[in-house]
């Protein structure tokens, strides 16, 4: 894995940006560089790199991400804002990964708490580990919810059922998680690298262009009136329309066989 910096690794590979938090001894604890400069750095180098057709955000050993380090960036944010500014610091990183227009997989090798939870969340999927957990964790410290979560979990479940888990601090094991709709997929832990590999390797070879187009066109969607994202979509198609891939995918379906995509 090439290393971008100690804290965070990235490396691209047939397609595939991988985005690796990497501070095992703290479950991938988020310091204030990681949160606020090095993951949305990151973000914006997989969004800005053509070579990247799909991301994969994951830990380095048996975390996910822990959330904030309580050591370093709480008293850190706490010292630096007041409460009408505290969303910014808290919350950026999450918005870095979610604005990705391109596919993102959060690869959940373990515990995933806190903002470290809001980052899987911000994925369009989620692959689990059997021994992976999710904790939204922040009524336990005194806390509300932040780091986008509250906008985030109730796209994914039942409004009444995010409210009890923001609300009680429950623990979410990956079989929970498959029940709820919060994981697409939940594989023995040795097996969550091939799974997530082979399904980004399905997605690298789709539309680029009309990936991306689907990913805007649904995350806009809960916001939008009907006529909206028939605006949306009308757009995005005629987009669509003038690609190679477009091109391609006719002529595949004329000659029946399996179309090969380029991305352009």
């Amino acid at each position: 894995m090439a290393e971008h910096d100690k804290d965070i690794g990235y490396a691209v590979e047939d397609g595939v940006a991988t985005i690796t938090l990497n501070r095992p001894h703290t479950l991938n604890a988020l310091t204030t560089d990681m949160a606020t400069r090095l993951l949305p750095d990151l973000c914006r180098e997989a969004t800005e790199d053509d070579r990247v057709k799909v991301v994969v955000v994951t830990g380095a050993g048996r975390g996910f991400c822990s959330g904030a380090d309580v050591g370093e960036r709480i008293p850190a944010v706490i010292k630096a804002v007041d409460s009408a500014t505290l969303e910014r610091p808290v919350g950026a990183f999450v918005e870095a990964v979610w604005s990705i227009p391109k596919p993102v997989i959060a690869a959940v090798n373990g515990v995933a708490a806190g903002g470290g939870m809001s980052i899987a969340c911000a994925a369009d999927f989620r692959f689990l580990a059997e021994s992976a957990r999710f904790a939204p964790s922040f009524v336990r410290r005194g806390l509300m919810p932040d780091s986008g979560l509250t906008y985030l979990l109730p796209k994914l479940i039942s409004r009444s059922l995010a409210l009890r888990l923001m609300m009680t601090g429950e623990t979410v094991s990956s079989a929970q998680a498959k029940e709820y709709g919060l994981a697409d997929e939940v594989v023995p832990d040795t097996e969550l690298t091939a799974a997530v590999r082979d399904f980004a390797a399905q997605l690298t070879r789709g539309p680029a262009v009309a990936l991306s187009f689907t990913k805007r066109a649904v995350q806009r969607s809960d916001e939008q009136t009907l006529q909206a994202q028939l605006a949306f979509e009308s757009w995005g198609q005629g987009i669509c329309f003038k690609t190679q891939d477009f091109a391609e995918g006719i002529n595949a379906f004329a000659e029946k066989r399996e179309p090969r995509f380029e991305g352009r």
